[in-house]
């Protein structure tokens, strides 16, 4: 694993995304001890303990509301907090060997979790589940179908189970809805059976805000992403992959993402080297605004649906700081030592948007077809078909972000699959 020489020296940049920030608030290594027994009765319940309905709305929100997310200063580990006036959503849960999120959700006052994702087993990433899971009410577990032999693990699983929690291992194109808040599912492509190229890849949509989670997926599952949606991963926010290892955030994935502001999610002067040396040139080279939980502790954005900006943090963003202390190496992480293979970013999908009407004779007029011709368009089902009659009429197909949960990502997809039209 590489190290750098010296610890690079912290620069303010006044290129802030947000407002003016009011001051606020070492972890270990992330592994934890495994347990080599066989696999219990919990372990063999993984798959499918529970169904679920991803494509659904968890209420009704007429007009747009604020949307608040917290990244958790968890040390060496991801935790994220999104509240939504109409659920709140948890987004992996910190080390195992810590107590910061539940720490955290008792300070904000959040007794009830909507939805946990669990992007992959490893447990900085699952490390505090268990104790959510008995502390609070959780309605739904998303996981990667990855199994892990470690105690943290089990215990979530077995936890799931006795709670009679839904369990669901998503798949590209799920999506579940909170009000005007969506999250979709973007990966993985592929299953490789690897927990982190197999991690949950979500993009969080709030209006015109879009923020990107990518857990520790890789830069191989990045070229995928580029492949599959293009512009679609253009976000304001990036979550960077794998703490800020050379493994995740390729300079193809940084320039698809384009984002104002980055997030680095990892403890000071880790082992592991995090952030690498040349991911922070990349980052620097692009002039984004970085926040590091080591630098700026807990990070928390606000969003009203058409911007979003910094409300809490230690600091303004600074050019961010490579750890000096020499870097070990472990079996969970030897690929860091490889440099990540070039890759070329695919074409982008053009953002020249085109008029469906103009160009599909066969088109799914939105004024004049049956429900049940609608519910051929993505993303319209059951209640969206039924919300979208009532709707009419409608001046182009733009305006169908009217419908709850079409938000800009979604109404992006429905453009792109140029069904949908107005005559």
């Amino acid at each position: 694993m590489d190290s750098t020489d010296s610890e690079k020296e912290a620069e303010d940049r006044t290129e802030d995304i947000g407002t003016d920030i009011d001051e606020s608030t070492n972890n270990t290594d992330r592994d934890e001890p495994s347990d080599n027994d066989p696999e219990t009765d919990a372990e063999k319940g993984t798959a499918g303990t529970g169904n679920t309905e991803t494509d659904k709305v968890k209420d009704s929100v007429q007009t747009p509301t604020n949307m608040i997310v917290h990244f958790i200063d968890v040390g060496q580990g991801d935790s994220i907090l999104i509240e939504a006036t109409s659920g709140n959503v948890l987004v992996d849960a910190g080390n195992w060997n810590g107590r910061e999120v539940i720490d955290y959700l008792n300070i904000q006052g959040i007794n009830h979790i909507d939805l946990m994702i669990a992007t992959h087993p490893d447990a900085d990433h699952i490390g505090q589940m268990p104790l959510i899971l008995e502390a609070l009410t959780v309605d739904e577990v998303w996981m990667n179908g990855i199994e892990s032999t470690s105690k943290t693990f089990e215990n979530t699983i077995k936890l799931i189970l006795e709670k009679d929690i839904v369990y669901y291992e998503p798949e590209v194109g799920d999506g579940v809805d909170f009000g005007d808040v969506a999250i979709d599912v973007l990966g993985p492509i592929s299953k490789t059976g690897d927990a982190n190229r197999d991690s949950i890849v979500t993009q969080v949509t709030h209006g015109a805000v879009e923020v990107m989670l990518t857990g520790d997926a890789g830069v191989k599952e990045e070229a995928s992403l580029i492949n599959r949606f293009g512009n679609r991963l253009m976000s304001d926010i990036l979550k960077l992959g794998h703490h800020g290892s050379n493994t995740s955030t390729s300079q193809a994935f940084l320039d698809a993402v384009n984002p104002e502001a980055v997030i680095i999610s990892a403890s000071e002067n880790n082992s592991y080297g995090h952030p690498h040396e040349e991911v922070v040139e990349r980052l620097v080279n692009a002039e984004v605004d970085v926040y590091q939980t080591s630098q700026h502790g807990d990070i928390v954005f606000l969003s009203d649906g058409a911007t979003i900006e910094l409300i809490d943090a230690k600091d303004y963003p600074t050019t961010p700081v490579v750890p000096t202390n020499e870097s070990t190496t472990t079996n969970d992480q030897q690929d860091e030592t490889t440099t990540p293979p070039v890759i070329t970013p695919a074409p982008d999908v053009s953002k020249e948007e085109t008029n469906p009407s103009s160009e599909n004779s066969t088109c799914v007029d939105v004024n004049t077809a049956s429900k049940e011709q609608l519910m051929t368009i993505i993303h319209i089902g059951d209640e969206r078909a039924d919300q979208l009659i009532q709707l009419r009429p409608f001046d182009s197909v733009d305006q169908l972000t009217r419908i709850n949960g079409i938000a800009a990502g979604r109404l992006k997809d429905i453009k792109a699959e140029n069904i949908a039209c107005v005559r």
